[in-house]
This record gives structure tokens, sequence and C-alpha cells, in this order.
């Protein structure tokens, strides 16, 4: 609760500020912005143990795109995919992390970007903006030759910045945090009790604006 509390309290200082921009009623928004995009998947603990054990889908690369149309210069909706794959890792007191097998992670969600006024700094600007949506995570396990699966409901924040390079064409740095919870009964048949997981994604894309 005091995530959400705390970015809604964000949202409303970067919306205060951003309202100028709406006035604004001959500024050409483009139909379209296509940011494919790459960089690094932090995965949380999908379980924990009892006497300090734990279950992680490894951290690894991230690749994905995330689709933004406009509504007004300082809202616009949002849709993102993304797919990372890391190891299955037991973590065990003492010895540390081993690998027991992979794990493949499908990020799909729907939300709305807030923007700030632009930040001149010489011949480039840089826009920044906040993102809060919902869609969900599926992690795909494998261990020792035998496929789970589970999807799960996440809601995900973020924040980044948007560098104008040249017309139609810039780059985005976004830092996303999807939290919710892994099912371990869908996936594997056990009971086991979860927590509320952070996953984050760090990423760095080029805008394509049509």
């Amino acid at each position: 609760m005091g995530t959400f509390i705390r970015l809604g309290s964000l949202a409303a200082v970067a919306f205060l500020a951003a309202a100028p921009l709406a006035a604004q009623t001959k500024t050409s928004l483009p139909l379209v912005e296509v940011s494919p995009y790459v960089g690094y998947f932090i995965a949380s603990n999908l379980a924990d143990g009892p006497f300090g054990t734990s279950i992680s889908a490894g951290s690894g690369g991230l690749y994905g795109a995330q689709v933004r149309i406009p509504i007004v210069p300082s809202l616009a909706v949002i849709g993102n995919f993304g797919y990372s794959a890391g190891k299955l890792r037991a973590g065990l007191p003492i010895i540390g992390g081993i690998a027991i097998g992979d794990a493949k992670t499908y990020l799909f969600d729907g939300g709305l970007q807030l923007s700030a006024p632009a930040l001149a700094r010489g011949n480039r600007s840089i826009t920044p903006f906040l993102q809060a949506g919902v869609g969900g995570v599926r992690r795909d396990l494998a261990v020792a030759g035998i496929d789970n699966r589970s999807t799960n409901l996440a809601w995900n924040v973020g924040a980044g910045g948007d560098l104008d390079v040249l017309p139609g064409l810039g780059v985005r740095i976004l830092v996303k945090d999807y939290i919710g919870k892994f099912d371990v009964r869908e996936a594997t048949g056990f009971d086991v009790g979860t927590r509320t997981m952070h996953d984050w994604g760090f990423s760095l894309g080029v805008n394509l604006s049509f």
C-alpha cells in the first residue's frame, strides 16, 4: 500500500508540472511511438523456505518493446511486452545459490504514462515521465526435463526519461518495478508460502515516432 501512496504523490506532482503542456493545442503529437529496448531483469525470490532456503528465477538479459499512443502532450496510453531468460536457483545457507534448472520470464502489461515538461540542455531535451499499469508475469520453469509454468497478475510502476536525438528518433531510459505473487502451487503442485515479489527491469531503448 505504501508503494501506491508514494506513486500517487509522485504522479500528482508530475501532473501539476505537466499541465501547461496539455494547454499547448498547437503541439503536434505523433500517432504512435514504438520503443524496442534491451536491458537487465532482476528477479526476486519465487519462494522462501525454512532455515534460510529460497528459490529464485535467476536474473538475466531483458528484451522487449513498448508502444505509446499519446492522448495529450502530457498523457499517453502504453503497452509493453518483455522477455528474459535466466537460471532457476536454489539458495542454501553457507553454500549460496546453485543452478537447478532454467527459467524464462514473459512480461506483458498496459497502463498510462504521465510526462513532465521537457528539460532543455543545449540542442537536446529530455522529458522525465512516470508509468503505472497492470498486466501479467508468466514464468516457464524447467527442472530435470520437467516443465512447469505459472502466470500471475502484476502491478507495475516505472520512471524514466526520453532524450530527443532527431525528429522522430529518441532514446529512452526506464526503470520498472513489477509487483505480484508467484503461484507455487500452479507451477509445482506444492503448497509453499509466497510473499509479494518485486521484479525489476532496467532498460535502454530507441524511440521511433510515426
